[in-house]
């Protein structure tokens, strides 16, 4: 049962940022996590501020060498974007995974970003991809990489008066490997046990990496790049051998809660997996 709150429906940005002046006002968007929250009691606004229908915040466009992302471009929309498929693949795997249909077609990234759960599929290849934010409000705008943003789960650093309008994402190389993995109770619908988002550019005569960006999901309080690891993998001469001694690090970057979906333990076990497979794939 939803309380009773002030419906507000701004026409663009600036009457939005306005709207939000004082901090008694949450912005919604697709809803897709918010609108749960509000009926289990679990968030309780005086004030929604529905920021779907401006419709600068929906475009995807080119930039130089990155990709500007609109806070409320939804999942499906980045699958079937032209520049995203061209620039930005490793994000368009994390977004095809993405729960159904409809959560696709009405779940948005800024949202995800927003939500902070460690079991975000678009978030993974984001970080990977070292992706960055902008926040905006009446008195301008702050820039942040999504790992500063997100703090802990459902938390972050956004302001009371902000609003999140953009994702920059920095064009990946033309060939440049990635893959996006995650394993779930079952094959459609699954929210993560584990996942992994890994991007390189790869040298097959000489079997070297470089520019790495590995992230691991659902198996810490936040989503996080493991920097050790692409340390280790552009040092390296990539080989089998090589790549098992990357994975039996990964456990360092994992702190994984149990719960009714899998232990710890068993995450901890997929993560280093999931990673194997992916590098194996990839370079052999």
């Amino acid at each position: 049962m939803l309380n009773a709150f002030d419906l507000i429906r701004p026409h663009d940005i600036n009457e939005a940022l306005t709207a939000v002046v004082g901090g008694d006002a949450t912005p919604i968007a697709g809803g897709t996590d918010l609108l749960v929250r509000m009926k289990k009691g679990m968030l309780s606004p005086e004030k929604v501020v529905d920021i779907s229908g401006i419709k600068e915040l929906k475009e995807i466009r080119e930039n130089g060498d990155n990709i500007i992302l609109g806070s409320l471009v939804t999942h499906a929309q980045v699958v079937n974007s032209e520049p995203a498929n061209s620039y930005l693949p490793l994000l368009v795997q994390g977004c095809r995974t993405v729960g159904s249909p409809q959560i696709r077609n009405t779940g948005t990234l800024g949202g995800n970003i927003a939500n902070a759960s460690p079991a975000a599929d678009s978030l993974p290849p984001l970080i990977a991809l070292g992706a960055r934010i902008v926040l905006s409000s009446v008195n301008g705008e702050r820039e942040m990489q999504i790992e500063e943003f997100i703090t802990s789960p459902g938390k972050t650093t956004i302001k009371p008066d902000e609003i999140l309008t953009k994702i920059i994402v920095k064009k990946m190389k033309p060939g440049e490997k990635c893959s996006y993995r995650k394993l779930g109770q079952r094959k459609a619908l699954a929210i993560s046990i584990a996942s992994v988002a890994v991007r390189f550019e790869f040298d097959p005569h000489t079997r070297r990496c470089s520019n790495p960006g590995i992230a691991f999901g659902a198996v810490a309080p936040v989503i996080r790049r493991a920097r050790g690891l692409e340390d280790e993998l552009a040092q390296c001469r990539i080989d089998n051998n090589v790549i098992k001694k990357i994975v039996a690090k990964a456990k360092e970057y994992c702190d994984p809660i149990s719960d009714i979906r899998a232990s710890g333990e068993y995450r901890r076990d997929m993560c280093c997996s999931l990673l194997y497979e992916t590098l194996y794939e990839l370079t052999c």
